[in-house]
């Protein structure tokens, strides 16, 4: 026996009423969040997921949804993934526990879905020869350090502790890396000089960055004051402010432009996982708000992993993230360094201060 709905559609009906409905599902099918469309992979009991006592990264963290604070484990992450098309995991950059989530991630995505590709905003488009050398084996892991400049991306060190660990992943896996940023110049020239001035170079020049299609929420450009002026601590002023938010949203468009390409180039079933600063994709901000501009279909899931121990989501992190993460009292001990050209040199403690998660300052 026909359920309701299938008999519904069993019975004729006219072409604008078809038209209706596929609106409606359209509507009722979130590209957003994985959990308000209750998957039928991942539907868990009220109180059925219990938040971790003692928390150790990167499985057994304090993890919860963004919107209801209603605590996941790392199957619903999981299942959140094979939902997404595109996973956006935001990081402070010098964060071991959001690194540890993101290699877990990555490891796990590229095993689980043959042709995913791993896309970093700690990669500029002009070094994308480098990064596919690099890959195919033609140079070693120093010369690809050393050509793309990213050693010390982060803080000193960084680079080998961090993120030379999830290109490898990828290299193992015969997995594409995409060098997703735009180079520095052509955004220090979108703030100096407007995105009107940048569309008139060369073919060339123009496939090395994307301005931005749509204009963010106003919430982002309302954090960026904030972020620029120590939460309101200082004066700042507003023609400035929309001077570097250029440079910020030229990131944005660039990023998004190369995780799209990505995504369209994957074979079906494969799938896109981004790591970015988290001020780039938290709230939907510039970068998700450029990738829907894009792909409108394309399902998103954004992932932000916060400092400190916690065992309900803070309120201060609500709508953030579709799932927001939270590190442990104490870093891993064996993470808790800055390694120098030696990786087995110790040089004293991570500095306490986080790292901007917005890029750089021009």
């Amino acid at each position: 026996m026909l359920r309701p709905a299938l008999r519904a559609l069993a019975a004729p009906v006219s072409r604008a009423t078809l038209a209706l409905a596929a609106v409606a599902a359209l509507a009722a099918c979130s590209t957003r969040n994985p959990y308000a469309n209750d998957i039928w992979y991942y539907n868990p009991e009220p109180g059925s997921t219990l938040v971790p006592r003692v928390q150790s990264g990167p499985r057994n963290l304090a993890m919860f949804r963004g919107d209801t604070g209603m605590p996941l484990d790392w199957y619903g992450i999981s299942a959140g993934v094979r939902w997404a098309d595109i996973v956006i995991i935001g990081e402070q950059h010098d964060d071991e526990v959001a690194h540890g989530v993101q290699e877990a991630l990555v490891a796990e995505t590229l095993a689980a879905w043959p042709g995913s590709a791993v896309s970093m905003e700690m990669l500029e488009r002009d070094e994308q020869p480098i990064v596919d050398a690099y890959l195919a084996g033609s140079i070693t892991e120093d010369e690809f350090v050393d050509r793309t400049g990213s050693r010390d991306w982060a803080s000193t060190g960084s680079w080998h502790l961090y993120y030379q660990p999830v290109v490898d992943a990828a290299r193992h896996a015969h997995a594409p890396v995409i060098a997703a940023n735009a180079p520095r110049e052509y955004v220090r020239r979108a703030r100096t000089e407007g995105y009107a001035a940048l569309e008139q170079l060369p073919a060339d020049e123009r496939a090395l960055f994307s301005v931005p299609l749509r204009d963010p929420p106003a919430s982002y450009r309302a954090r960026f004051k904030a972020l620029m002026s120590g939460d309101g601590a200082h004066e700042v002023d507003e023609a400035k402010v929309d001077e570097i938010l250029r440079s910020q949203r030229m990131w944005d468009a660039t990023m998004a432009d190369s995780v799209v390409r990505a995504l369209d180039a994957a074979p079906y079933g494969g799938k896109v996982v981004h790591l970015v600063g988290q001020f780039h994709s938290e709230h939907d901000g510039g970068l998700v708000s450029e990738i829907q501009a894009r792909a409108p279909f394309a399902k998103v899931l954004t992932i932000t992993v916060q400092r400190g121990e916690a065992f309900a989501l803070r309120s201060e992190d609500t709508g953030k993230a579709d799932v927001v993460v939270y590190g442990m009292r104490t870093p891993p001990a064996w993470r808790n360094f800055q390694a120098g050209p030696d990786p087995d040199a110790v040089h004293g403690p991570v500095p306490e201060q986080p790292l901007p998660t917005w890029g750089y300052a021009y």
